[in-house]
């Protein structure tokens, strides 16, 4: 008999496995711009790839369903589903650890008082309206609630509009962002309330690319090799990279603008090489929890760093090797069993036939 012909296909079959491995090395590339600033100067330009990223991808996996009827409320609620417990991991593991800090002797770097107002909030997925930052505790969770609101555009506004009207809005928001940065001299913007604006607008700008290059043709076949290999060092060279003839704003509006939603048209057009393939997947599986808590291990291991001393390069390593290992076992055992089991209840509950649910109803 011939087993290989029944064997399951490997789980990065059939995916964008280019732009899987593309995700995981912009998480990671955030995470070493928070913790060692010299060793991914523009690691935060990952965020406009995240949008572009997630705007293509979305575009291509709900616009058919949008199309075949499915309501605003149900995508926002399978948004909401995907996006929410890794989330909350995020929100729980860094005020965990900004407690641990009362005791570490790294000082009070975040106040109990100001832990108590801005959590409420926080943790129902909405910016703090009592502090300067937005998510004070996970100062990067900024960019998924964001996330969540080019979502809801997505439904009401996005799907709906033609090429043109992509293309305008993306250049609307360009012209309104470029001066922004120039003005701040790099494109580090959106944490702190005073930048909503900019924060609304670097997110349409980058996500509404994303959904206009979904709606170009699709590639024929994706063919694995070179190029894809090259994507993924050129995602890593962009945001580690500091070229110094080039002044940090101009930098990050041409990573922006121009880079960032190139390489998601290039990424979703080839695969890596084959040995490449599976460390591609994982890195995508792991980008997303990576992102939600990498913020928790910075200040506990930025201590070995500064004030041990120890080796900043091989500090970095180990700090990101410690970001993925929190990541899998947040995906591993919060991630995965919270949306299965709330996707089990949903089902349960549409299973219900229709005059049973009436009966329920009061009157």
């Amino acid at each position: 008999m011939n087993h290989h012909r029944h064997a399951a296909a490997p789980p990065w079959e059939g995916r964008y496995v280019t732009l899987d491995g593309m995700r995981g090395i912009a998480a990671l590339a955030v995470a070493l711009f928070h913790y060692n600033i010299s060793q991914a100067p523009h690691g935060y330009v990952a965020v406009d790839f995240f949008f572009a990223l997630s705007g293509f991808v979305l575009c291509r996996t709900y616009l058919p369903r949008w199309q075949a009827g499915m309501t605003a409320g149900a995508f926002m609620k399978q948004r909401l589903i995907r996006l929410y417990p890794l989330f909350l991991v995020g929100i729980v593991v860094t005020t965990l650890s900004a407690i641990s800090n009362h005791f570490t002797g790294q000082g009070n770097l975040y106040g109990y008082g100001m832990m108590a107002r801005a959590l409420p909030f926080n943790v129902l997925m909405l910016p703090s309206p009592v502090t300067n930052t937005l998510f004070p505790l996970n100062v990067p969770a900024w960019s998924l609630f964001f996330e969540l609101v080019a979502n809801l555009g997505l439904v009401l506004v996005l799907f709906r509009l033609p090429r043109i009207g992509l293309l305008a809005v993306v250049l609307a928001a360009a012209l309104w962002f470029v001066p922004v940065v120039l003005e701040n001299d790099g494109g580090n913007l959106g944490a702190v309330w005073h930048q909503v604006g900019t924060s609304m607008v670097r997110t349409t700008m980058s996500f509404t690319a994303g959904v206009l290059l979904a709606r170009l043709p699709a590639a024929v076949a994706r063919p694995a090799g070179w190029l894809g290999a090259a994507c993924l060092a050129a995602i890593a060279a962009m945001l580690m990279l500091d070229p110094v003839s080039i002044p940090d704003a101009w930098y990050d509006l041409a990573c922006s603008i121009v880079v960032s939603p190139l390489l998601v048209w290039l990424g979703a057009r080839c695969e890596p090489p084959r040995f490449l393939a599976p460390l591609a997947w994982f890195l995508g599986e792991v980008s997303y929890a990576v992102y939600a808590v990498h913020w928790a291990l910075m200040e506990p291991l930025r201590y070995f760093k500064d004030d041990l001393g120890y080796d900043p390069v091989l500090m970095g390593a180990i700090y990101l090797a410690c970001c993925v290992l929190l990541g899998w076992a947040a995906v591993r055992w919060v991630d995965l069993p919270m949306r299965t089991r709330i996707n089990a209840v949903l089902r349960a509950r549409a299973a219900i036939p229709q005059p049973m649910k009436e009966r329920v109803l009061p009157n």
